[in-house]
């Protein structure tokens, strides 16, 4: 269980690998200086490094913040609030997404396409929470750790304030939500500490406050100043360490040589011993392996004479085995022969249809093959190849060759219906353009809801019920109706006839 539990010291300290957003209301005055830091206009801070402003990334572009204002007074009135809207309202929630130490390490190995998905999900997921809209959306790269700045409408699409929603149980789904957003992109990255469980675990409540940039920029000199500290401290103690290693390893060089003389003495007595008992164990297995191998000869000598009877026996069998084996060969090679015979009449069959099939598709191409309209038979100008086959297999292939004739002929038949109409529709549509110029001209008129022309073409008076004639009866209604109704009767809409999202 101890493994469940995080140690209090922790618990007391701010999460180094953890992500945060603060947001704060704004009037119109601290949202134009938001956006000058944001945006790097004006006066450029020390704590700036100028060499990576081209770094830094504009995901959203903020909008001109009088129109964030007076959208915000529409809102305002839609929601029924007579009094008008202070001069020092909020006008955006101004809000920065910041990482501890190791959550920026992890977060910059992202790419960058990657990073962006991430800052856009969690705005556009906070903007969502308070029914609201993103307005600005801002990635530094220029200073100490990565953060994104970002701007959401001051008031939701009800036409309340959003500071009347934050209150701490919103700050803390805050938290809940910068986590659970971030990490599905950087799963390493945690929830950080609690403001209460720090406190309740020792932290000094001022070591629970957000730090401000510039604090931080005054801070951080000074906190790195006392880990460079701690750190040639370490250095030190580790050079002590190293030479205390280094006296012991000569304090084992001094060895006396009489200790090294005896123990090399030892050691080789104990070598000239286990020399002396290998020698007697060699001995022993000598002889032990000499009779062995006389008992091996003994039996290899029986084994090898019930081998002989044994291999007579199996070799009597095996002749009569190849025997055998030699009438089935000769039976099998007969066979073969007669099937091998009859693939090569069956494979001349089917090439003489093969070729029969392709001379009547290139027949059918060609436009030779085709169906007498009298007597229903086909026709071809050479019908030798399939005269040639057998009767099963032609009488086989007539019958798709009857079926390819018959759809050769409906798409013949269906190109020049086609081409028919197209020619009636283009003399149609040459037509309406006659028309056209001739009300352009004076030569025609419209009267009653009809066009009145003294030349009307032929091809106009008697539209059918096809689609061509269709299209081109609304055409001319709509030429009646344009002359009737004047210059006025197609105007472009206004856009502010149209709302929905994308307007505004």
């Amino acid at each position: 269980m101890k493994d469940l539990v995080t140690p209090p010291a922790d618990v007391a300290r701010s999460n180094p690998r953890a992500a945060s957003t603060r947001v704060q209301t704004c009037t119109l005055s601290k949202a134009r200086s938001q956006r000058a830091h944001d945006y790097r206009l004006g006066h450029i801070p020390a704590y700036v490094d100028q060499t990576k402003l081209r770094d830094n990334r504009v995901l959203i572009r903020l909008r001109p913040l009088t129109q964030v204002r007076a959208e915000n007074a529409r809102l305002r009135e839609q929601a029924g609030h007579q009094r008008k809207m202070k001069s020092n309202a909020a006008v955006v929630l101004r809000g920065v997404i910041t990482f501890g130490v190791l959550a920026a390490r992890d977060f910059m190995k992202l790419s960058p396409k990657r990073q962006n998905r991430a800052f856009k999900k969690l705005a556009r997921s906070l903007a969502k929470k308070f029914a609201t809209r993103v307005e600005s959306l801002v990635v530094h790269l220029d200073e100490t750790t990565i953060h994104a700045h970002f701007m959401l409408r001051a008031y939701d699409r009800f036409g309340h304030a959003l500071s009347d929603k934050i209150k701490r149980d919103v700050t803390v789904s805050i938290q809940d939500l910068t986590h659970r957003v971030l990490a599905r992109f950087c799963p390493k990255i945690e929830r950080g500490h609690r403001k209460l469980d720090r406190l309740a675990a020792g932290a000094d409540y001022v070591d629970t406050l957000h730090r401000s940039v510039r604090k931080l920029h005054q801070d951080l000199p000074r906190e790195i100043a006392e880990r460079e500290a701690k750190l040639a401290a370490l250095e030190i103690a580790k050079a002590e360490l190293q030479a205390e290693i280094e006296e012991g390893r000569k304090d084992l060089d001094r060895l006396s040589e009489t200790q090294r003389a005896e123990r090399i003495a030892l050691a080789s007595r104990e070598t000239e011993m286990e020399a002396r008992a290998r020698e007697i164990d060699a001995r022993d297995a000598d002889v032990r392996a000499q009779e062995e191998k006389q008992q091996e000869r003994e039996d290899g000598l029986d084994r090898r004479e019930a081998s002989i009877d044994k291999d007579k026996a199996d070799l009597a069998r095996e002749r009569q085995a190849q025997l055998l084996a030699a009438d089935q060969l000769v039976k099998q090679e007969e066979e073969i022969e007669v099937v091998r015979a009859e693939a090569k009449k069956t494979q001349s069959t089917y090439g003489a249809a093969l070729a029969a099939m392709e001379g009547a598709l290139a027949e059918i191409s060609g436009g030779t093959l085709r169906r007498d309209p009298a007597t229903g038979k086909l026709v071809m100008r050479d019908a030798s190849l399939l005269r040639a086959l057998p009767e099963e297999l032609r009488v086989g292939l007539l019958r798709p060759v009857r079926g390819l004739v018959d759809i050769r002929s409906r798409v013949d038949q269906r190109s020049r219906e086609l081409d028919r109409r197209g020619r009636d529709f283009e003399e149609k549509q040459a037509a309406v353009g006659e028309v056209i110029t001739a009300l352009a001209e004076g030569r025609a008129e419209i009267s009653r809801g009809a066009i009145v022309m003294r030349d009307m073409p032929v091809s106009l008076k008697a539209l059918g019920r096809k689609k061509e004639d269709w299209m081109i009866q609304a055409v001319l209604d709509l030429i009646v109706r344009a002359g009737e109704v004047g210059g006025g009767g197609l105007q472009p809409s206004r856009d502010d006839e149209i709302d929905g999202p994308g307007f505004g």
